[in-house]
């Protein structure tokens, strides 16, 4: 738990998340290898793909992520929406918030992201005391425990970790509401209406002198990969400027560690 000064008052706030951080295999990511949600005492499995820089391009990447984000969202992140519609965003789960959305993914964009999976015959049903999506057809279940794996995988494939904040202070509460709806007026006044997720990073690449992709490589690239190669160009810039620093003697090198300079440590 964490503090925060609103109106001159220190107010709680909940900085961890709710959930369980899961384990994934980040080889098994790097190369885009299927991903299977298999859960005992759950029926049928999900099985995730790996989509490329090219099927997302060809697809559209404004339909596409209006679909992921579905999937990679939190309370938070709808706490406005939700508020206006008489619900605190801290009293109910992610999971709850998929409930309310699936029905609005995309199927040209779900088969991108799955195989063979048809969200549109899943229907909010009661098992063991517990709401849970279920499709009879196909005998397949997605409950919070398959929802969090789903999740939370593409969370870390796209690189895209919404920010959590939950709270019971209600001074809290309010603040943030105001917050979201002078941006939200902000978004709906702007005149800059377009912008894109992928064209800006594949520009950086592509324009670097140390990003091993022609243009024409990158569609078929998966997108983990393509998100590790942001990820380590990063890193590389940043350790290449510190040992220049260290040699320099600009930078104290006493005061950092051997991986703060290491461009080939572990993101």
């Amino acid at each position: 738990m964490g503090k925060e000064v609103v109106d001159g008052h220190k107010v709680e706030l909940k900085l961890r998340s709710r959930y369980q951080k899961l384990e994934f295999d980040k080889l098994q990511m790097y190369f885009g290898e299927p991903y299977v949600v298999d859960l005992e005492n759950v029926n049928g499995k999900i099985i995730i793909k790996m989509p490329t820089i090219g099927n997302i391009i060809a697809y559209g990447e404004k339909k596409f992520y209006e679909t992921l984000n579905i999937f990679i969202t939190n309370t938070t992140s709808y706490r406005l929406a939700l508020w206006d519609s008489g619900i605190d965003w801290n009293e109910i789960s992610d999971f709850d918030l998929f409930c309310m959305l699936y029905k609005n993914t995309d199927a040209g964009a779900i088969k991108l992201l799955f195989d063979g999976l048809d969200l549109n015959k899943f229907e909010l049903v009661k098992k063991n005391d517990c709401i849970t999506l279920y499709n009879i057809d196909d005998d397949i279940e997605i409950n919070e425990d398959v929802y969090q794996y789903i999740h939370q995988y593409f969370q870390e494939i796209f690189n895209i970790f919404p920010e959590e904040k939950i709270t019971r202070d209600k001074t809290l509460k309010e603040l943030y509401i105001r917050k979201d709806r002078i941006e939200f007026e902000r978004q709906k006044n702007s005149k800059d209406k377009s912008s894109s997720s992928i064209q800006s990073l594949i520009s950086a690449c592509v324009n670097h002198p140390g990003f091993k992709y022609k243009l024409s490589e990158l569609k078929s690239l998966g997108i983990c990969e393509f998100y590790d190669s942001v990820k380590r160009l990063q890193i590389y810039e940043s350790s290449t400027a510190l040992m220049k620093g260290m040699y320099s003697g600009f930078v104290d090198s006493s005061k950092l560690s051997s991986d703060d300079y290491n461009f080939m440590k572990e993101i």
